[in-house]
Parts: structure tokens; C-alpha cells; sequence
């Protein structure tokens, strides 16, 4: 049985080795010959929540919340209908494995004075008991035990999803990956920032386990996205995309990292941490898709100047335009990883028809609309428009071909520089930071 766990377990995943010469001969020899007590074998599949038909009527389950005295009773009864039946059959091997697990569940209740904490907080992590756990098979992030939900108390961290046993919680050594994220505020931008081993000492970076390459069960493992080693129990051989990987080479492949990173990338996926135009902004050069959206980002945000100053217009503000109209400019993994899909090029592509089908057919919208100073025809221009061009300086709209025509000179900066030569300015010069014309609509 502990080889089949210890080959379950993601602790030993992709690992060298599974289980040692030993245990592996003794597995073997214990499948291959049958339990006079009824156990079952290592290669068995077992699943406790299947109670053969024989004793379905006999009320053995308990709820995950049972008391001591309940779970000593269960326990007593299941004894009882051990010696009762029949040996090697089915209802035998069912009683004897449930019979362990109320045990596990009872020791798990001594250790807390027969009251398990509802809720516990360390190290940054707020945990609670598990009271409906998921149907999937979980595993403990301290020890990467397996939990047995039916008869083990777990708890979980609501803020980073870190699972542990009961008996676990007050050992762990993993700060909330929530509270490191939260206070670092980026991701790392270096790809795989490697020093060493000799620089941790030849230790795990998180648990301080003893590193070395001479004995497979405590083989080192790095993770690439913070560059450092790490034990079997803290790496469970993840795969993720790297941020770093993508912003400075658009290299999407998967790559192994430790837990604690593999919470921090999953807690952080749709925060816009990454500035590609500061980070590289080559990148745009080489990926047309990511050239187009970071041109709508820019069409969004002349766009939500003119929707928050119209009470028809706020409803077209979704959490996609909220978060891809704002001007700080930063993007999100989930983001990156849209363009790279080619989803979110076409959802943009119909959230900017959209947005601007109203603002020109809106009467308060269009009335916030620019003339051309060449031409000066009854056509509106927009600073979204793709044949518009607006003045640095001061903020006036221009035909493409009109500003061209005149030789890329504004006329309005013109008049300003003649009133100023006459004296009809008393100010330094012209002010650089003007308000747009739009601003002034916007509370």
C-alpha cells in the first residue's frame, strides 16, 4: 500500500525514482498473495464511498462534522460487523479499510482535544475546514500526502487555495502566496534568475530540506520562474507558462515550477501587472496581433472619456472595457495569453464597433466632437478615428490629408504663437499640459 501511494503521490511525480528495491519486492509480494484479514491489495482500486449492497442498510457513514464519541461508536460497530463477516469477501475488505480511515479520523480529533478549529490563520494563510470537498482526488501541499476527505479533517486557505491536514497546519513553512503577490505587486521579470545551490546552502528554498544529487528521493528541482531549487515536497513538477518567457521572447511552452510559484501565477493570471511598453516594447514589432490591441486599448480609452459623460452610455462599460480602457496600460497574463489565442483581438474588434456606433449616433456624445481646422467640412472627428490626427500642443483635430497638406503644421498653434508675439498673451509659453477639450465634460 505505501507503494501505491508513494507512485500516486505528486511528490514522486516525474521523479527518478517511485519507491525503493525494498517496498517495491514487498508490494508485489503482497499483491500477489491473498489477506486472510480481508485487506486489500496494493494494485487495487478503492473507493470508500462505495459500501457494497450487503450492509448498505447497516448505518455506518458519518457526516465530516461527527463528534468523538460519534466516530468512537462507528468505530465499535465496525469492529463488531468485522468478526461477523465473511473472510476475503467483499463486505470483509470494504469494513476493514473503513475501519482504518474512522481510525485516522480519530486521531485527527485527539490532537484537538476531540474539536477540530473551524478556522485557522498562519502565516499569512486564513484557513478553513473543508466541509464539502471536491469529488477529484486532493493532496496535501505540506506533506503531499493524499487527504482521505471521507475521514480526514482538511483545511484550505481561502485566499491562495493551499490545502494541508489537520495535522498539518500548525507545521507549514509557505507564507500565503496571496500576501506575497499582493506586496510585490509584479511578476518576476527575469528568465529563470538561477544562482545555485551553493547560494541556498544546498537546501530547499522553502522548507530548508537537505539538497543533493546522490540520493533520488531528495533530488533538487528547479522551478523556472523564481530561479531557485527546491525538495520533491515543494515541487511537485507544475507546468506553467512563464511571464518573463512571454514578454521577452513570446514563448508560450509550459515549464516545471514549484508550488509556491504555481499558486502565485494562478492567483495572479488576470492582474495586469505586466507593461510591455516599458518591459519591451519591441514586441509590439514583432507581433501584429499584439500591435492591433494595444491600438484599441488606446481607441478604448478616448472612448471611456466620452461614456462616463453620458448616463446611455455607462452601460456599455463592461469589465472587459474597464480593464483594457484604463490608462495605466498594463496587461495580465490572461490578457497575453487572449492574443496569442486570437480571442481577444475579436471580442475588442466588437466592443469598439459597438462603443462606437453609440458615440456618433448619441446627440450629447457627438455634440463633444471636433472640426477640422483646414477644411472645416460638417464632418465630426473623433481622437479614435483612424483618419483623424490630433495636435499634441493643443489638443485640434486634422484630416490625415489636410495635416498633411500643410506640411504637419498646426493652424491653431499658429494663432497662438501670432497672439502671443502681439501681446495679447502674458503667459511663459504655451502650456504643454493642456486639458482635452473632452475632459472638461468629464465630473
Amino acid at each position: 500500500m505505501a507503494a501505491a501511494l508513494a507512485n500516486d503521490s505528486p511528490k514522486y511525480r516525474n521523479s527518478l525514482i517511485c519507491c525503493s528495491p525494498r517496498s517495491a519486492e514487498v508490494a508485489s509480494r503482497t499483491a500477489s498473495s491473498s489477506s486472510t484479514s480481508g485487506c486489500v491489495s496494493a494494485d487495487e482500486s478503492y473507493d470508500s464511498s462505495c459500501v457494497p449492497k450487503s450492509i448498505t442498510n447497516k448505518k455506518l457513514k458519518i457526516h465530516s462534522s461527527a463528534t468523538r464519541e460519534e466516530i468512537e461508536k462507528a468505530i465499535k460497530q465496525c469492529k463488531e460487523l468485522v468478526l461477523n463477516s465473511p473472510q476475503c469477501s467483499d463486505e470483509r475488505k470494504w469494513l476493514v479499510r473503513y475501519l482504518v480511515e474512522l481510525r485516522l479520523r480519530l486521531e485527527d480529533l485527539k490532537d484537538n482535544d476531540g474539536q477540530p478549529r473551524g478556522k485557522v490563520a498562519i502565516k499569512g494563510h486564513h484557513f478553513e475546514q473543508q466541509v464539502s470537498p471536491s469529488n477529484r482526488k486532493q493532496y496535501c501541499d505540506h506533506c503531499s500526502g493524499v487527504i482521505w476527505s471521507i475521514v480526514q479533517c482538511s483545511y484550505i486557505c481561502t485566499d491562495c487555495g493551499y490545502i494541508c491536514h489537520f495535522k498539518c497546519v500548525d507545521d507549514i513553512c509557505r507564507v500565503c502566496a496571496h500576501v506575497v503577490m499582493t506586496e510585490k505587486g509584479q511578476f518576476e521579470m527575469s528568465i529563470c534568475p538561477e544562482k545555485g545551490l551553493s547560494a541556498q546552502d544546498y537546501k530547499c528554498a522553502e522548507c530548508n530540506t537537505a539538497l543533493t544529487f546522490k540520493d533520488s528521493w531528495n533530488e533538487p528541482r528547479l522551478c523556472d520562474y523564481t530561479g531557485l531549487y527546491f525538495c520533491a515536497t515543494c515541487h511537485w513538477n507544475d507546468l506553467s507558462p512563464i511571464p518573463a518567457r512571454v514578454v521577452h521572447n513570446w514563448d508560450w511552452e509550459k515549464r516545471y515550477i514549484s508550488r509556491i510559484a504555481y499558486q502565485m501565477l494562478t492567483l495572479s493570471w488576470s492582474r495586469p501587472y505586466i507593461d510591455v511598453e516599458n518591459i519591451n516594447f519591441r514586441l509590439f514589432s514583432f507581433i501584429a496581433e499584439l500591435e492591433w490591441v494595444h491600438k484599441m486599448r488606446k481607441d478604448l480609452e478616448w472612448m471611456r472619456r466620452y461614456l462616463c459623460a453620458c448616463a446611455e452610455g455607462n452601460s456599455l462599460l463592461s469589465p472587459l472595457f474597464i480593464q483594457l480602457g484604463d490608462v495605466n496600460k498594463k496587461y495580465s497574463m490572461s490578457h497575453l495569453q487572449a492574443i496569442n489565442d486570437g480571442t481577444l483581438e475579436s471580442q475588442l474588434t466588437e466592443l469598439t464597433e459597438i462603443c462606437r456606433s453609440h458615440i456618433t449616433s448619441c446627440e450629447l456624445c457627438s455634440g463633444k466632437g471636433y472640426l477640422c481646422e483646414v477644411c472645416s467640412n460638417n464632418e465630426i472627428l473623433y481622437p479614435f478615428d483612424s483618419g483623424a490626427i490630433m495636435c499634441e500642443k493643443c489638443n485640434s483635430m486634422y484630416h490625415r490629408g489636410c495635416w498633411l497638406r500643410k506640411g504637419q503644421t498646426c493652424l491653431k498653434c499658429l494663432r497662438i504663437e501670432e497672439r502671443k508675439k502681439a501681446g495679447n498673451l502674458q503667459s511663459d509659453g504655451i502650456d504643454s499640459h493642456l486639458e482635452y477639450d473632452i475632459d472638461k465634460f468629464v465630473q
